[in-house]
């Protein structure tokens, strides 16, 4: 499968957020929840805000690189903006990280904050990125299309890319390829407007991410040639930049001739196929122990497994068995998927 419908929801024995379409306003898809959160506001300052050396430690790790809008001077807000920051990156659990950011979306519309103001969607953005690691892809996208439409409105360029990255894998997963297409291809356009005044080697990197993706979508739509067009134009542009030990290209480069091994086996280039796969190999592999590239060489060798069933059972045996190894020992990968395509070897 292509990474971006590799993303896997945590389902939580919690109420369903679906009834979120009883109201169309923000403050009417709150109601439903208010009554179920039993965390207090007393109880989220004491997790993060407390005296002992180690939560003042955290509280300024959490400021620095996670701050609150500046406009944001509640310190109650803040102080539930800081401990969802804590359950989304320091000690990540996306059901916490959701009530956290509930009640501070409460309190903005208790504090006069619009609709539109990008404390809100900023703070709506992180409550439907919660959702979607919860498992409630629906919900999620419900609130992100508000936000996509907002920004669109607004013209909020940084928005408009960082909702992409959800909204996207959302759309493409459940097969609206069309309107993932339209989604990333405004966020290219957005990312290229902010690469004139911003950090442009990150914006590069960020850019090239949303073109992999928007290539992804198009290989799922079937169009290959577009998608090997443009997933060679990211390759061009990795493979111009100097090595730097693992960082986000080095990634990238694995996962973009991954795809590209994928495009040439669905257009019936086997030969073709099996070669890139093994360019991507040899990236990986340079990086073992880095779970996002033990992650890549189990797909990768999953693949060359699934190229070698059609000639060669035997060596595609070898491969599945060290994609299964390779998952077991990295907790990467599928590994009932490559449990089954083993037992249908031998069946």
């Amino acid at each position: 499968m292509f990474r971006s419908l590799q993303r896997l929801g945590l389902r939580q024995c919690r109420r369903s957020i679906s009834t979120f379409h009883i109201d169309n306003s923000f403050r009417g898809k709150l109601q439903p929840y208010l009554g179920a959160i039993t965390l207090v506001s007393t109880v989220a300052g004491s997790v993060v805000v407390g005296v002992g050396g180690l939560y003042l430690l955290i509280n300024r790790h959490l400021d620095e690189k996670y701050p609150s809008p500046p406009e944001i001077s509640n310190k109650e807000t803040r102080r539930l903006l800081r401990g969802a920051a804590l359950r989304e990156h320091i000690a990540p659990n996306p059901s916490i990280a959701y009530v956290f950011l509930l009640r501070a979306l409460t309190q903005l519309y208790k504090d006069g904050f619009a609709e539109h103001s990008p404390a809100v969607q900023e703070t709506v953005l992180r409550l439907a990125t919660a959702a979607d690691k919860m498992g409630e892809r629906q919900a999620a996208e419900q609130m992100l299309q508000g936000v996509w439409d907002h920004a669109i409105a607004d013209k909020r360029d940084s928005m408009l890319a960082r909702a992409s990255r959800v909204l996207g894998p959302l759309l493409t997963a459940r097969g609206a390829y069309d309107e993932a297409v339209g989604v990333y291809g405004v966020a290219v356009q957005a990312l290229k407007r902010l690469e004139a005044g911003g950090d442009v080697d990150a914006l590069r990197l960020d850019t090239a991410n949303v073109v992999t993706s928007l290539a992804e979508v198009f290989a799922l739509k079937g169009d290959c040639p577009s998608a090997e067009a443009l997933l060679s134009g990211v390759l061009v542009d990795i493979r111009g930049r100097p090595a730097e030990g693992v960082d986000g290209w080095t990634c990238l480069d694995a996962v973009v001739m991954l795809d590209l091994a994928q495009v040439c086996e669905k257009t019936e280039r086997p030969g073709e196929s099996a070669a890139w796969a093994n360019s991507a190999l040899k990236v990986t592999r340079g990086h073992r122990g880095v779970w996002a590239c033990d992650n890549c060489e189990t797909h990768t060798l999953f693949h060359l497994g699934r190229l070698a069933e059609a000639s060669d059972r035997d060596t595609a045996h070898v491969f599945y068995s060290r994609a299964l190894d390779l998952a077991r020992s990295s907790n990467t990968g599928n590994i009932e998927e490559i449990k089954a395509s083993i037992k249908k070897l031998h069946d």
